[in-house]
């Protein structure tokens, strides 16, 4: 069993012998040269110690400085590309509510391209009817119009069929006549006040044009409609659809 007691100096007065450390210039009064011998001596007496670490330490500050241009370049250049950011997200936003709005134009723009509307059915309708004339019913639609008149004589219901065909809005070669009828006079009241012609007659409208259609619009006095159909074109074209 090993003892920690030193016998030797029990009741001595021999000091222990410590071995003396190796000089050390750096923390002595060495001159400047002698200190950079020192440690370039320690140095190479040591390069498995010191040259790992070293070589990362000289590669590490190699690259901080090759990296000073380029750092520089960017931090001046950050604000630029901020801005650039901000603008192309603009852009990008703009371009998604454009395609939003054309999708939009896109989905109405059959209210606008659709056959004959009544408005004009109707307008140029009135402006057919001569005297002599009296409209009963009538029907319309995309697919056409059906319409039942009374005519006091033959040339009024004639008349009135010239102007209905020559209609900007009526396709002249669909138009057909389904009935003609003379009514029983009641022999009571005057003739010539009362029809005595029953008509019938169908057709097909035109399917009118933008251009076209804003004539029509135009000649009919249809402000409401006219407004509607330009402000619809001019975000068509503003839109590029």
């Amino acid at each position: 069993m090993r003892l920690n007691y030193n016998f030797a100096f029990k009741n001595s007065k021999l000091t222990p012998w410590e071995r003396p450390a190796p000089p050390n210039p750096l923390v002595s009064d060495a001159s400047f040269n002698k200190k950079i011998k020192y440690i370039s001596e320690q140095f190479i007496l040591n390069k498995e110690l010191f040259f790992p670490s070293t070589s990362v330490l000289i590669i590490i500050f190699a690259l901080q400085i090759f990296n000073i241009f380029p750092n520089r370049q960017i931090k001046r250049l950050e604000v630029n590309h901020n801005k650039y950011q901000t603008i192309s997200n603009k852009l990008s936003n703009l371009n998604s509510k454009k395609i939003r709005y054309r999708r939009n134009l896109q989905n109405i723009e059959q209210f606008f391209s659709q056959p004959t509307t009544s408005y004009l059915f109707a307008y140029y309708l009135q402006n057919a009817v001569p005297k002599g004339v009296q409209i009963n019913s009538y029907s319309f639609g995309d697919n056409g119009f059906d319409i039942n008149v009374t005519a006091y004589n033959l040339n009024s219901l004639n008349e009135f069929i010239t102007l209905l065909i020559e209609s900007p809005v009526i396709i002249k070669s669909s138009v057909n006549i389904n009935k003609l009828d003379r009514l029983e006079l009641n022999q009571s009241k005057e003739s010539n006040l009362i029809p005595d012609l029953e008509l019938e007659i169908y057709g097909r409208v035109k399917k009118l044009d933008v251009n076209k259609r804003e004539d029509l619009y135009i000649e009919s006095k249809a402000n409401g409609l006219l407004e509607k159909l330009q402000r619809f074109n001019y975000l068509k074209q503003k839109l590029g659809s």
